[in-house]
């Protein structure tokens, strides 16, 4: 039942979100459906997650040799194998996320999604967890816009998972 109010309350923040997205109009209700489809996949990827740890990797500079924070790397890991962003073999798979990338309508999200694909696209990892942190840390340093909206959904996520 929790887990149920939990998803609904994230579907409505999600489509909250997306909709405040500037210049949002029809065209871009495909990018509603694909934000939608990642939210789904993290948020069952982080079902268990510490939030406040996950949270403190993304605002602050964080020990990396913390092992509360591996947690957080292997469930990036976890999201990105299902979106097919990382292989069997745990190496990352460059053309899903520039898939994904063209996929979306929206001119100031396709622009940062693509910087994103530029400046990270050959990020290495020793494993599918380091490499889903070292991807992150790229991708959040080239974006600050895409980093201040996790840091917005990760906290309307603790919120809700406070309740």
């Amino acid at each position: 039942m929790i887990f149920k109010k939990t998803f609904l309350v994230l579907v409505f923040t999600v489509y909250c979100y997306m909709s405040s997205i500037k210049g949002a109009d029809d065209k871009e209700a495909g990018d509603r459906e694909l934000i939608a489809k990642l939210l789904t996949v993290v948020l069952r990827c982080f079902k268990d997650a510490n939030w406040t740890a996950c949270s403190e990797m993304i605002k602050t500079k964080y020990d990396p040799t913390q092992t509360k924070y591996k947690q957080c790397t292997c469930q990036l890991a976890c999201a990105g194998e299902e979106l097919e962003m990382i292989n069997s073999k745990g190496e990352p798979v460059p053309s899903k996320f520039l898939d994904y990338t063209n996929r979306i309508n929206s001119p100031t999200i396709k622009k940062e999604m693509q910087t994103i694909y530029d400046k990270c696209n050959t990020v290495k990892g020793t494993d599918k967890c380091d490499l889903s942190e070292k991807f992150a840390i790229c991708a959040l340093k080239e974006s600050p816009a895409i980093k201040d909206r996790i840091i917005m959904l990760t906290d309307t996520l603790m919120k809700i998972k406070q309740k």
